[in-house]
């Protein structure tokens, strides 16, 4: 899928993690990210843990497969290949939108032994 057919508040969420512009991500003040590691509720935490584990969550490269959008709703599909961990896998998010930022994220992936810290 061409990037440019991706949704602009979600190319924008894909971009500042290839980029590692953190501060920059899309994201609501009470966002609640939801992954195989469990709820992060609020912006702030979010972005603590984000940067607890830098090494692990930067480096990547994001290449969209599928998208499926309703109303506030989008649901995307993408390869992740970590550069720094050498990580490889298909993701699957259904994000939840609130004007032009993400209000929620629901992230399904194999996480096999990985761990986060936070």
């Amino acid at each position: 899928m061409d990037k440019n057919d991706v949704h602009p508040v979600i190319n924008k969420w894909l971009t500042c993690w290839e980029t590692g512009d953190i501060d920059a991500l899309p994201i609501v003040d009470s966002f609640c990210h939801t992954s195989p590691f469990g709820t992060i509720k609020g912006k702030q935490r979010y972005l603590e843990i984000v940067a607890k584990n830098k090494s692990d969550f930067l480096g990547n490269t994001l290449t969209v497969i599928n998208q499926i959008t309703e109303a506030n709703q989008v649901c995307v599909q993408f390869e992740q290949k970590n550069a720094n961990t050498g990580l490889e896998m298909v993701v699957c998010e259904w994000y939840t939108l609130q004007g032009d930022q993400i209000k929620a994220i629901r992230s399904f992936y194999n996480v096999g032994d990985a761990q986060i810290k936070g």
